[in-house]
């Protein structure tokens, strides 16, 4: 397992961190069209990392992955989690997630909810969260809406 930091995003991470995100999207084969639709769109601002909890994950110095909660009581989203695509299947994931995790205790939550890509819905299943209905994507997919209970898995 890869031994990262995890710090405070700040304000100038915003383009490096929209990055990482496509380039995570892109690991899972999407259409370049959709890819590049979405890459239109700011998907984390810098204002967004002033407001939300926006946490990011470095191995030598270099951002690897980052998330991204809002609170919204009794739940706290997790509205992002992207990790470099080479990044991907060493254990950053979870670390990132288990450090939600911590943040959204911190911030009072009963729990975490998520609309988690198709792809990573196994992981999050690996992590202790439950399918709780879906929703409708921007591209018309079916998105797994997901739960994590913050009390009840310790």
């Amino acid at each position: 397992m890869i031994n990262v930091e995890i710090t405070k995003a700040q304000p100038e991470d915003s383009e490096r961190l929209k990055q990482i995100a496509i380039a995570a999207k892109r690991y899972w084969g999407y259409s370049e069209q959709i890819i590049l639709e979405w890459a239109k769109t700011p998907i984390i601002t810098p204002e967004e990392i002033c407001t939300d909890q926006v946490y990011l994950a470095s191995f030598n110095l270099a951002i690897i992955g980052w998330y991204r909660l809002k609170t919204r009581l009794p739940a706290v989203i997790l509205e992002d989690l992207w990790i470099l695509p080479d990044y991907i299947g060493k254990g950053i994931g979870r670390k990132l997630f288990e450090h939600a995790i911590k943040q959204a205790k911190s911030s009072s939550g009963q729990y975490l909810e998520l609309e988690a890509d198709p792809n990573a819905e196994p992981f999050y299943k690996r992590m202790g969260c439950q399918n709780i209905g879906e929703s409708i994507s921007e591209w018309g997919r079916a998105i797994p809406r997901m739960r994590y209970n913050l009390y009840e898995q310790d």
